[in-house]
């Protein structure tokens, strides 16, 4: 079968891994992929609605890696905050992006995605209400990853440390709190804490020439 599964979602090994179904190959969306000759989809770029208040997810643009020029169908589905999946199908001929101008103040982050040729006649995709039986039985525990600290040039020749981003992972869709804590130099830790819905970057914005850059965090639901 020529089917690709990426559950694109799970982005937590802690260096972003996605869990492989038999013997098919997969991929995330902050790793490169390795070009073959079956059809590999990864999502580029996505956001959060300006529009929205409480999360929402806009996918926005995607990418279909083949050696082959025949067309790649892929089918995307989308989880909403009532729990249930919404499904979109995309083609194009051969590699190259996809717009997927997928956006809907409902949606959550979280999302399966699968390619296959056009013409495999062996290749079917599951139905939304297995994409949701599949998912229940995953680990629904929240996950939180500072994605990237930086180094912040101070006074002299003294580096403290800035965290923008970072990235969380709620199976269920619902909001989660984030607790972060921030190393001083001192010995002391610096505490903040955020709300989030759903899955997907999150803005951190903390900084400071007092950090070390090292930290440590909690992450529960919310309600």
């Amino acid at each position: 079968m020529q089917l690709l599964f990426y559950s694109l979602f799970l982005i937590f090994n802690w260096n972003f891994f996605v869990l492989p179904t038999s013997d098919l190959s997969v991929n995330t969306e902050n790793k490169r992929i390795e070009i073959t000759e079956k059809p590999q989809f990864k999502l580029t770029e996505r956001s959060t609605p300006n529009s929205c208040k409480q999360g929402g997810c806009s996918f926005d643009r995607g990418y279909v890696s083949t050696r082959s020029t025949d067309w790649v169908v892929v089918a995307i589905f989308v989880q909403t905050k009532a729990g249930y999946w919404e499904k979109k199908e995309y083609t194009r001929q051969g590699a190259g992006f996809i717009d997927l101008k997928l956006s809907d103040c409902n949606y959550t982050g979280n999302y399966y995605a699968y390619a296959c040729f056009q013409n495999d006649g062996t290749c079917s995709f599951p139905d939304t209400y297995k994409i949701e039986e599949m998912h229940k039985q995953k680990d629904q525990t929240p996950k939180f990853k500072v994605f990237k600290v930086n180094k912040l040039p101070c006074e002299g020749a003294d580096i403290g440390a800035q965290v923008e981003k970072g990235y969380v992972y709620s199976p269920n869709g619902g909001q989660v709190e984030i607790t972060l804590f921030m190393e001083k130099k001192d010995g002391s830790w610096r505490k903040k804490t955020y709300l989030f819905f759903g899955t997907g970057m999150i803005e951190l914005d903390i900084q400071g020439c007092d950090l070390t850059g090292n930290y440590k965090a909690t992450i529960r639901y919310a309600n």
